[in-house]
């Protein structure tokens, strides 16, 4: 809920007061001009009274993608420094040189449903200060407002789904359901997961599209998994033909016929028809992602760029995740898309850094584009002359 402001308001009531007046002029010829004046009086302060607030309703969200567009980075710009100074660059030729805006969906999807005290989708404010990511529904209210802050800064469309348990299956097979249901209304859904959060929110999907080849024939991305060991087993991120599985935490799913059969196969995995032996990834670890890796991105890759395979570094891990836990091989920090698995309490910190840089970024630049207005030298104001008689100096 919004006020228009005073001047507004006054604008208004004024083209109000005029167009009484023609009206009334109109159909009246020889109305004595008290009586115009009347009339139209009476309309304007009916419509303007300041007794009654003119109300506007809108989502506060929908203002996100003008106040952030100073920093929105270019899609097509070939170089990103972030804000330590790293770069990445594209390759020569972006395939996307336009905003995808509300033909992409960014997508939530979790049984654990943030509704209780201090949690995202509660009523009563929500205390940043006091979240508790060690506590799962607390934890994914900072990933969903992280991911949704995002959506709406680029002018994506956002979803959260309070997905049902699946019977006999792990909770996380929900996502191969979801994905073919709303990718039909879409040209991209992107599912993040709950302890994963996007770490420079300035830079669009587009961008990053370009930057790992993600094209029009592109069905699924993601990313390649932190190689890990499991006991002794040194080979448990690997599927059975020795390659490292791919990480379901992050997919970007493109609107083509490929990727609907795809996705129907993968649902229909564990039912053993096509795959007789998926069934053992009902509820084992891990899941419809070893599903996916096992069998589908084998199946459904005839061009060999249909499924893309993200690099580790840019898209799973966090920064010291080797030094923290040592039997992680790969030493992924989640450059772009920060995934939390081993330490699924850094998701609000990581969170907040987010939304901290993002903030810093618009206050510095909102500032230096009004430096006329803002900077004042005072050197050159007089006041300075009068200040060096009174504490002396040249």
């Amino acid at each position: 809920m919004s006020y228009p402001s005073p001047q507004k308001l006054i604008t208004l009531c004024l083209a109000l007061f005029l167009v009484a007046i023609f009206f009334v002029s109109a159909v009246q010829h020889s109305t004595p001009i008290k009586a115009l004046k009347h009339t139209a009086q009476s309309a304007v302060t009916e419509i303007c009274s300041g007794n009654e607030p003119v109300v506007v309703h809108h989502d506060p969200a929908s203002a996100f993608p003008t106040a952030f567009k100073p920093i929105r980075f270019p899609i097509t710009s070939p170089t990103y420094t972030d804000p330590t100074g790293r770069q990445w660059h594209l390759p020569s030729t972006p395939k996307w040189t336009q905003p995808l805006a509300n033909e992409i969906l960014i997508v939530d999807m979790d049984t654990r449903i943030p509704t209780g005290p201090n949690e995202l989708w509660n009523t009563t404010t929500m205390n940043y200060n006091t979240l508790d990511a060690s506590v799962d529904s607390q934890m994914v209210s900072a990933a969903f407002m992280n991911h949704f802050l995002y959506a709406r800064i680029h002018g994506y469309d956002y979803r959260f789904i309070a997905a049902p348990h699946l019977p006999s299956h792990h909770d996380t097979w929900i996502k191969p359901f979801v994905l073919s249901s709303l990718l039909r209304s879409y040209r991209f859904v992107v599912f993040i997961d709950a302890d994963a959060t996007i770490q420079h929110l300035e830079l669009p999907l587009e961008w990053l599209f370009n930057k790992w080849n993600i094209t029009p024939r592109t069905s699924i991305a993601m990313p390649i998994d932190t190689e890990q060991i499991l006991g002794e087993d040194r080979n448990a991120s690997k599927d059975s033909r020795g390659k490292v599985a791919l990480n379901t935490g992050f997919i970007v799913a493109q609107n083509l016929s490929l990727t609907f059969e795809m996705l129907d196969a993968w649902k229909t995995c564990t039912e053993g028809k096509r795959y007789p032996e998926c069934g053992q990834w009902k509820e084992n670890w891990s899941h419809e992602q070893r599903a996916f890796s096992e069998y589908i991105r084998y199946d459904f890759n005839p061009k060999g760029d249909n499924i893309v395979e993200l690099p580790c570094d840019d898209a799973m891990g966090f920064p010291g995740i080797i030094e923290d836990h040592p039997h992680i091989l790969a030493n992924c920090s989640g450059q772009f898309v920060r995934h939390q698995t081993m330490a699924k309490e850094r998701t609000k910190e990581n969170a907040s850094q987010a939304l901290l840089q993002v903030m810093a970024q618009l206050t510095q630049r909102s500032l230096q584009m009004g430096r006329e207005k803002y900077w004042v030298d005072g050197t050159e104001e007089g006041w300075w002359a009068s200040l060096k008689k009174v504490v002396g100096g040249d």
